[in-house]
């Protein structure tokens, strides 16, 4: 993914395949709901599952989109096994072209598992179910009718352990069999089986090799099966029962000694232990914070979107990937982090934001090496899709790699850390990296030509391959880029000429950008274009104004281009201004500069606009075509974007000031919310009973004005210090 243009290049792929995506639905999906079916998705941020209707695995593809698999971060078809790419990355040429040395990196599918239910000696079929998933547990309920059998089922993918339990619960007895299969289903277009190598040995499990990584699956029952056999590739096991716990487990050794013992441990701790530990897992996690949104869809989508970014991160690299299913661009890392990194900190969680930005840190030796080796520069580049290990994910598009404002997304992910925590040690820490993006975007990036300096032709927002000069995502970036570097040094009390030349850069690129302000083609009102020379209406119009906040929200040029971007997409959801598509991405960046700029209602109508995006657990498509069908689920970036939208309507910073509430929707009844982060404050509040408890957790004395409607606090906290007023 990492893209608000949609992958422009690719997306002509993908459009071959609308007219398929109802195709394969399970007669439960319900095809006209404003928050259609789609699988579950969960995860532990290395393994990630989809869920069916069953409360198991099954085969038919959501929306015509997606079948249900076991994936794993970072686990990639070895090259010579990947025969296609999925379609929202796939190029034109036939066959699959290649670069040597540069594999597409595309999540290989390990493996399925499902069941079934047979009655005096025949199959059940699955006429009807209702689901329900708590983020705060991590499980997933479902309630199935299978006509005279009804079953419980309450499945979770482990918190810790790479361990899918399944616990069935059924109103009479059943031959209950459940099963599991290496691989793909079946093999059709880019579904094609992914090992080098398989053995399987007398019991329910068999080995596996992904290139260099073995990989180890097996299936357990909770208590000894009547039966059990395999039948090709797939193992089976067999119950007479009116309850039963299935586990099933995809363990490799990309990180660790193969572990094969897991499912027999499992068993051994049995089903209420597991359970117990991973609640208390997710429990925890969500313990800390919380938002009351007075829309059952929308607070169902935020505590979601927090799940979902939990279960995403990779926990050995700590890298924020848009998501660990497939369509969800294969577990890779693009600018998109930022969103969820800032909406991570918004709430609190500055662990894993922490962990995201450690991930740069670790992967600095690539960043290097590509700033050198792909430009001969000096300084620090990351390429555009990155795998974990910080090595180019992307096969042929070889002019992604002069997209370069991805760094100044990762800029800024350092700066706000600092921003919302106040650690200077960590601040300290990563100058490095500060230092290192902004030599790279001085060396490489800025240069001087006959109208004065500016930003070199470079591939913008939008991923055509055709170079523009001053591309307005980029400008901001680097921009804003200098403007951390320099507000970091000052910070930390350091001075160097390079930091001068930074300095002075900011206000001759400040002119360059100032000069994209005015009427257009696109719009009635003035708005910042996208390019020098090219004045559509993009993600690059709003980018001066968020992410890279370089306008006030209240500066007439940013009110005019919210506006502007309004009015492109009056009446519906708000795309990326390249198309008519409804993007959720755009629609967050947008609502969040207009709760912002005091609009309230407009703000809360453009984020419900985006309803149709969402499927019934809460996820959010990339991409709502005009037909209204969807090109993925679960998409990572717009959860983010969107959260802050949500997160701006309750807490803004505004100068000396906290704002409290600062933009509820006139249709909200009231709204509350604990631990949301803000410049050190770690906040809760009430717009019922006027409570508000304030806690500094900031390593320095921290003082600042709380506004809460027309009553404003004097807060003055040492570190860990707490204060709760009573309005």
């Amino acid at each position: 993914m990492g893209n608000p243009m949609g992958r422009k290049l690719t997306r002509r792929r993908a459009n071959e395949y609308r007219g398929d995506r109802m195709a394969g639905l399970h007669p439960s999906t319900p095809r006209h709901s404003p928050l259609a079916y789609y699988h579950c998705f969960m995860g532990n941020g290395i393994d990630a599952v989809l869920i069916g209707p069953t409360g198991s695995m099954v085969a038919d593809k959501a929306h015509g989109l997606e079948r249900c698999y076991w994936y794993k971060s970072d686990r990639y078809y070895p090259e010579a096994k990947l025969v296609n790419v999925v379609p929202n990355r796939r190029p034109p040429e036939k066959p699959l072209p290649r670069l040597p040395g540069y594999p597409w990196c595309e999540l290989a599918p390990l493996g399925h598992t499902w069941y079934e239910i047979h009655l005096d000696g025949r199959r059940l079929e699955l006429r009807s179910s209702s689901q329900r998933f708590v983020p705060e547990e991590g499980i997933l309920y479902t309630e199935a009718d299978y006509g005279s059998v009804k079953a419980r089922i309450i499945t979770f993918l482990h918190a810790q352990e790479p361990l899918l339990v399944e616990h069935y619960e059924f109103n009479q007895e059943v031959e209950f069999k459940a099963f599991f299969a290496p691989g793909v289903w079946w093999e059709e277009d880019y579904e094609t089986e992914p090992f080098t190598a398989l053995v399987f040995s007398e019991g329910p499990e068999c080995l596996c090799r992904l290139g260099a990584i073995r990989v180890y699956q097996a299936l357990a029952l909770d208590s000894t099966p009547d039966a059990q056999g395999r039948d090709g590739k797939t193992i089976w096991l067999a119950k007479r029962c009116r309850s039963v716990t299935k586990y099933y487990t995809v363990v490799d050794d990309k990180y660790e000694p193969l572990n094969t013992e897991l499912i027999t441990k499992a068993r051994e701790q049995g089903y209420d232990e597991l359970r117990r530990r991973h609640i208390t897992f997710w429990s925890g996690y969500f313990s800390d914070f919380n938002v009351r949104i007075p829309d059952p869809d929308f607070d169902r989508f935020y505590k979601f979107s927090y799940y979902l970014f939990k279960a995403a991160q990779n926990p050995v690299s700590g890298g924020l990937p848009v998501n660990n299913l497939r369509l969800t661009w294969s577990s890779h890392v693009f600018w998109d982090s930022f969103f969820i990194h800032r909406a991570l900190l918004e709430a609190g969680r500055t662990a894993e934001a922490l962990e995201a930005c450690r991930f740069l840190q670790r992967t600095v030796p690539a960043a290097r090496k590509h700033a050198q080796e792909d430009f001969g520069s000096a300084g620090l580049k990351w390429d555009w899709e990155l795998t974990h290990r910080g090595q180019r994910a992307y096969g042929t598009y070889v002019h992604l790699k002069e997209q370069v404002h991805n760094n100044a997304a990762y800029s800024n992910q350092i700066w706000q850390y600092y921003r919302f925590t106040g650690d200077a040690a960590f601040l300290e820490e990563f100058f490095p990296i500060l230092e290192g993006i902004a030599r790279f975007f001085l060396e490489w990036v800025v240069e001087e030509g006959e109208q004065g300096c500016g930003i070199r032709p470079l591939i913008g927002v939008d991923e055509h391959p055709l170079r523009r000069r001053n591309e307005g995502m980029t400008l901001a970036g680097v921009i804003r880029a200098f403007k951390n570097l320099v507000a970091a040094a000052r910070v930390l009390g350091k001075d160097s000429t390079f930091l001068h030349h930074c300095e002075a850069m900011i206000a001759r690129l400040m002119r360059v950008l100032d000069g994209l302000y005015g009427p257009g083609t696109a719009a009635s009102r003035p708005y910042f274009w996208a390019a020098k020379d090219y004045d559509h209406l993009n993600m690059s119009s709003l980018a001066p104004i968020y992410p890279m906040e370089l306008y006030p929200y209240d500066d007439a040029r940013a009110i005019s281009t919210a506006k502007a971007y309004l009015e492109r997409y009056e009446g519906r959801m708000i795309g990326h201004g390249e198309s008519e598509d409804g993007f959720p991405w755009s629609a967050g960046v947008l609502a969040t500069i207009l709760a912002h700029q005091g609009e309230a209602d407009i703000a809360w109508q453009i984020i419900s606009r985006t309803r149709p995006a969402l499927c019934q657990y809460g996820g959010v498509a990339e991409t709502v075509y005009e037909n209204g069908g969807w090109n993925m689920q679960y998409f990572g970036t717009a959860h983010g974007a969107l959260c802050t939208a949500i997160n701006s309507l309750l807490v803004q910073e505004r100068g000396e000031e906290i704002r409290l509430f600062p933009a509820i929707p006139s249709s909200w009844d009231g709204a509350s919310f604990k631990g949301l982060l803000c410049n050190g404050l770690l906040i809760s509040a009430d717009s019922d009973d006027s409570r508000v408890c304030v806690r500094n957790i900031t390593p320095i004395r921290r003082r600042k004005l709380i506004r809460i409607g027309r009553k404003i606090l004097e807060a003055d906290l040492k570190p860990a210090e707490e204060s709760i007023w009573k309005l």
